[in-house]
């Protein structure tokens, strides 16, 4: 009882800190940090508690995932390029390792000067972020796992560049075999060039709906950019080979009035197959007037 307590009593206070704190939005910089690092977790509204392909950014998971190659690549909009290669690596029986690699490329861009009372081509230039993920989990006890991480990572544009740290934290609690709850903290650390990094809080519950489905509740609290995500997402199987996802991340901040803010937008679907220790995962993403994203994840259990 006492740790359901405390995962209540942290939440609050962070969530307090987003009303005292917040910077609001379009004030943070490395935005790749939001992205959903794999089909699977992408399918669930971008939740991070459910799967195996969760343990890339949730490392409470990692006590309980298998040795396995994670590889995932997103047709991105427009020509930007989004890859993800992870590699889970159990250690003993009580805890497990996660290193991942992420890079996003958002391809060449027009370079303009101002020429009379117009503009002139220039050639052109790139852009694009990177991160280096180490993550480390361990079970502590019969109903409760710890996990934390740290990446460097690094942004790019045309011949200026950024770099900096992040750290994230997680916890796991079992209220019976098949229905837990997970609290962490992801990508806080030190502003970078003066601007702070996408931190967010989220708190999920996951378990059961009948025989054949495992849903998803989880609240996301981007408190630097003062946003507030809730997202709700179902998976049910046939025969333990194809999966079929859906979700929907609800934007709760007041604060936020986007073009690309309606039920499409919000809605995310998406299937798995497994064949043996191969599994392969596909999320579709509308982005409205932005166009769609098309994402897809590879896991091979070693």
């Amino acid at each position: 009882m006492k740790l359901k307590f405390y995962f209540l009593i942290f939440f609050l206070l962070v969530l307090l800190n987003n009303l005292v704190f917040a910077d609001g939005i379009g004030t943070t910089m490395f935005q790749i940090l939001q992205m959903p690092t794999n089909a699977y977790d992408a399918a669930l509204a971008n939740s991070s508690s459910m799967g195996d392909n969760s343990s890339v950014v949730n490392p409470s998971l990692l006590p309980f995932v298998k040795k396995s190659i994670i590889l995932s690549h997103a047709i991105y909009l427009q020509d930007t390029k989004y890859s993800i290669g992870a590699l889970n690596i159990p250690i003993k029986k009580d805890s497990g390792l996660n290193i991942s690699f992420c890079y996003f490329d958002v391809g060449n861009i027009d370079r303009t000067l101002e020429y009379n009372d117009g503009y002139i081509k220039d050639g052109s230039f790139n852009v694009n972020d990177k991160y280096l993920n180490v993550s480390y989990g361990k079970k502590i006890g019969q109903y409760f796992s710890a996990g934390a991480s740290l990446k460097y990572i690094k942004q790019t544009i045309d011949d200026v560049s950024y770099s900096g740290f992040t750290a994230s934290l997680s916890g796991l609690y079992f209220f019976s075999k098949d229905v837990y709850c997970n609290v962490g903290i992801n990508n806080f650390g030190p502003a970078v060039n003066g601007y702070s990094l996408p931190t967010n809080l989220y708190c999920s519950i996951v378990g059961p709906i009948g025989e054949k489905n495992v849903g998803i509740i989880q609240l996301d609290d981007y408190y630097n950019d003062d946003i507030i995500n809730c997202k709700i997402a179902v998976e049910t199987g046939f025969e333990d080979v194809l999966f079929l996802r859906l979700g929907y991340n609800a934007l709760l901040s007041k604060n936020y009035d986007g073009t690309n803010n309606d039920f499409i937008t919000n809605l995310t679907l998406g299937a798995g197959l497994k064949f043996n220790k191969i599994f392969i995962d596909y999320a579709w993403l509308p982005k409205g007037d932005l166009g769609n994203v098309h994402m897809f994840t590879l896991r091979i259990d070693i």
